[in-house]
């Protein structure tokens, strides 16, 4: 069976907070048998987009299985969401309120929450 891989992706490390953030997603995927990649966004929203589309729009076989986000924005990625979504990649937003929770979840079966 394939093992699950998640991408977290912060807000920067120049944070004691994003830092224990990274250290706790990497303490449970140790303890659940899940690979984890974190990326670091600089505090840029631009940078946290590509970064994490560039997962998204990968080939099927090196996509992830879920991403957990906490975003740079107020917006949280919204076409990246969808996009994340329709490839069946679960969406997970940390420490935000976002709009288009319902939109995605009437449209789209991968998991997605707040």
């Amino acid at each position: 069976m394939k093992r699950l891989r998640v991408v977290v992706s912060l807000i920067t490390q120049d944070n004691d907070f994003q830092v224990e953030q990274a250290a706790a997603a990497e303490d449970a995927a140790r303890k659940l048998g899940v690979d984890v990649e974190i990326l670091y966004a600089d505090s840029d929203s631009i940078q946290q987009s590509q970064q994490v589309l560039s997962f998204v729009k990968a080939k099927p076989e090196s996509r992830p299985d879920g991403i957990i986000l906490e975003p740079v924005g107020g917006p949280a990625l919204p076409q990246v969401a969808r996009a994340a979504v329709a490839e069946n990649i679960a969406w997970v937003v940390l420490n935000r309120d976002i709009g288009y929770v319902k939109e995605l979840r009437n449209k789209f079966s991968a998991p997605f929450f707040l």
